[in-house]
């Protein structure tokens, strides 16, 4: 649930930016505009706050998820949710390709993890919410990143 409200407050900021820039003058530098605020924002809370989750309050997001504690599982997944978090957060300063890189390691990241909470849904029947809520934002954000990628692109 943590997620979609960082995607959410991610359109929100864009959203404000995209007026107080004046950005809306034609849709690829709204797009633009929309798209620098969910890296940075949806993608950066998402990696940085989701890494100190499951590197620091590991066996509550264990719980949470429906999966055992005290795995060292969960420290790998937090140091890669926070190198995902940087990536988001460096987005702001360097565009281009770079948005292009962390667009694609976030989309790899997300989908895989949606997969992963899928297969724990279908198999093991578990339904616990960090498992299964989880599974929107997982597809949301990399939806939502290529596409507006693509239209800042035109």
């Amino acid at each position: 649930m943590t997620f979609l409200i960082y995607y959410v407050i991610g359109w929100i900021v864009g959203l404000v930016a995209m007026f107080v820039t004046g950005s809306m003058k034609d849709i690829a530098s709204a797009a633009y505009t929309l798209l620098l605020y969910q890296l940075t924002v949806t993608v950066g809370l998402t990696g940085i706050l989701g890494g100190y989750g499951h590197l620091f309050l590991r066996d509550r997001v264990a719980r949470s998820i429906g999966w055992p504690t005290g795995t060292l599982f969960q420290a790998e997944l937090g140091y890669c949710s926070l190198g995902m978090g940087l990536l988001g957060v460096m987005s702001f300063w360097y565009r281009d390709n770079f948005w292009l890189a962390t667009i694609v390691f976030t989309t790899v990241f997300l989908i895989g993890a949606a997969i992963v909470h899928i297969k724990e849904m279908l198999q093991k029947r578990n339904f616990n919410p960090g498992n299964a809520i989880t599974i929107i934002p997982d597809i949301l954000i990399p939806i939502t990143l290529f596409v507006l990628w693509f239209i800042a692109k035109k």
